[in-house]
């Protein structure tokens, strides 16, 4: 029998799992681990190695910091704020569209806020952060969390969820109110770089989702997912046969996988945003979800 939190297998590649669920566990784990480890004397700076650090002289040795530090967090709170706002928004957007498009949001914005806060701290924050500490790590999946926030609010902006299940309140309006708490805060002393970082995701959760409605053209997005895609594919694929079994049977005259009209996801979105989700058809719904897969 196996062991579940939130309704989820403990297992991070679990694909019965939900994505927001799979990234909490992924998160939570990679705390309980690194919390473990700084009690061990002499190891806690071997997590130094995964953290996203804006020093060119770190970066270049460990470039692979620019995702990991996405997993990493400072304290429980810090953990807890973040998978909060993921479970909740997450779970709006996927029960739409499908998983794939909570990670490509999450990894995205998390890669994102990490280069605007390079080039912040670069530019603006370098001479300010030098006194403070010889490298200014960067920890959290804040900004991939925003990135899924600001996303769901960019594809779904008039979904209502009832906060603290008193009050009604649109999703745009939860995005905008986060956008200017960030923008308050990287104007202020306090956690700058976290608060660019933030915005770089945010910033991203808008394009990503434009790209998506094809407003705008990121070919980097597709490419990337593409890629992504092949090597799986090339993965999973089987050794090849020299006996081959032909079995009879009727085929369908729809081809099995359908790839679906843009326009037609483009009209169930408007009528999402007339009417809410609940004012979809059974067909429709379905659609939406082929949409994201």
């Amino acid at each position: 029998m196996a062991l579940t939190f939130l309704g989820s297998e403990l297992n991070p590649l679990s694909r019965r799992n939900a994505a927001a669920a799979n990234i909490i566990i992924w998160c939570t784990g990679v705390w309980l681990f690194s919390t473990l480890l700084s009690l061990i004397a002499g190891t806690s700076a071997w997590l130094d190695y995964f953290k996203f650090t804006p020093e060119w002289s770190r970066l270049l040795w460990q470039p692979w910091s620019i995702f990991t530090y996405s997993f990493l967090h400072a304290d429980f709170l810090h953990l807890l704020v973040n998978m909060i706002w993921l479970y909740f928004i997450g779970a709006i957007l996927e029960s739409m569209t499908g998983k794939v498009h909570v990670w490509k949001l999450f990894i995205g914005g998390a890669i994102a806020g990490a280069i605007l806060y390079l080039i912040f701290w670069q530019l603006f924050l370098n001479d300010y952060a030098a006194g403070v500490h010889s490298y200014a790590f960067m920890v959290g999946a804040s900004g991939g969390v925003t990135a899924v926030i600001v996303g769901t609010a960019t594809m779904f902006p008039r979904y209502t969820v009832m906060l603290f299940g008193i009050v009604p309140v649109e999703l745009m309006w939860i995005a905008v109110f986060r956008v200017i708490l960030d923008l308050l805060g990287a104007s202020g002393p306090v956690n700058t770089g976290g608060y660019i970082c933030h915005l770089g995701g945010a910033f991203f959760g808008l394009i990503y989702m434009l790209h998506i409605r094809g407003i705008v053209n990121i070919p980097l997005v597709d490419r990337l997912a593409e890629l992504a895609g092949r090597l799986k594919n090339r993965k999973s694929s089987k050794p090849n046969r020299n006996i081959k079994v032909e079995i009879n049977r009727t085929r369908s005259a729809a081809p099995a996988a359908k790839k679906t009209n843009q326009d037609e996801i483009d009209r169930i979105l408007d009528k999402i945003n007339q009417g809410g989700y609940d004012s979809l058809t059974k067909a429709e719904k379905e659609t939406l979800f082929r949409a994201g897969e």
